[in-house]
């Protein structure tokens, strides 16, 4: 199966899985993430496909997306960027502003996760995180996930859709923007 081809049929198998399976999703695994790993270089042609085929879902399910780089764009703005570039030139003794930058951004993303969620649905509510390659280097999708799965199990009670740029390593093994691997071990992957 050709690359394009492949990341066109998960995005139609994701859209079909949210249709059969909706309460279903990562149940064997704990966590309602159904990833998509596509190319990084068909990110455009993918987001636009997806915004097509998941537009089937409706009205049956309210589709709630999480741009990650407006998020972490909006927490960088915040701090303001001449303080973030200035801790990342001049750390504090015993600092890392990288991991301090991370862990920033994946609160931020986790909360907006978190916020789309719990508002009262008038139909099955679906959570996509797109634009994932914003968390690069300072951290991946992995860690979005993480985040969600340990700030409580209640709180993520309705399937996400995380479009994550990478390829597919083994079964369960993603590589981020071909750069970094990381273990989905809870949820479901494509």
């Amino acid at each position: 199966m050709s690359g394009h081809n492949d990341w066109q049929w998960k995005l139609r198998e994701a859209v079909e899985t949210i249709k059969a399976r909706y309460h279903q999703i990562g149940r064997k695994t704990g966590a309602p993430f159904l990833a998509i790993v596509y190319p990084p270089e068909a990110e455009a042609a993918v987001l636009k496909e997806w915004r097509v085929l998941s537009s089937t879902l409706q009205p049956e399910f309210d589709l709630r997306t999480v741009n990650v780089l407006d998020t972490t764009a909006a927490a960088v703005d915040e701090l303001g960027c001449e303080n973030v570039v200035e801790a990342m030139n001049s750390p504090m003794p015993g600092s890392n502003p990288e991991t301090d930058l991370a862990i920033l951004w994946i609160n931020a993303v986790a909360a907006r996760v978190r916020e789309l969620a719990a508002q009262t649905p008038n139909t099955r509510p679906v959570v996509i995180l797109e634009a994932l390659a914003a968390l690069y280097p300072v951290a991946g999708p992995r860690d979005v996930m993480q985040q969600l799965w340990d700030s409580g199990h209640g709180v993520v009670n309705v399937p996400i859709v995380v479009l994550i740029p990478g390829t597919l390593v083994e079964r369960k093994v993603y590589s981020f923007l071909n750069c970094r691997d990381e273990l989905m071990y809870r949820g479901d992957i494509l």
